[in-house]
């Protein structure tokens, strides 16, 4: 068995989980927190894949993924901006 074919036989799931872990690693590389909300997107996507609460076809999955991660991009900008410090700015004086 191939590799394609084994990526073509998997579970969506398992899919959408490393979508998840992508995009974590390339956040970790682009530090912009901008990949955040995407990469928590995914994790949420395959959840419901696999709980069998999603249809299964991709054109729904891509756009429950899609939508969540726009949805959570202000809710990610607030809760870092609650946990980030408060540090002053070096650039005021």
């Amino acid at each position: 068995m191939s590799l394609f074919d084994s990526l073509m036989t998997m579970h969506p799931s398992i899919g959408w989980a490393i979508v998840g872990v992508l995009l974590l690693i390339a956040e970790v590389l682009i530090t912009t927190s901008f990949l955040i909300p995407f990469s928590a997107a995914a994790f949420i996507v395959a959840l419901l894949v696999w709980l069998m609460l999603l249809p299964m076809g991709l054109l729904w999955q891509g756009t429950i993924f899609a939508l969540l991660g726009v949805c959570l991009i202000p809710l990610s900008r607030r809760l870092l901006m609650k946990v980030s410090d408060k540090a002053p700015d070096i650039n005021q004086y």
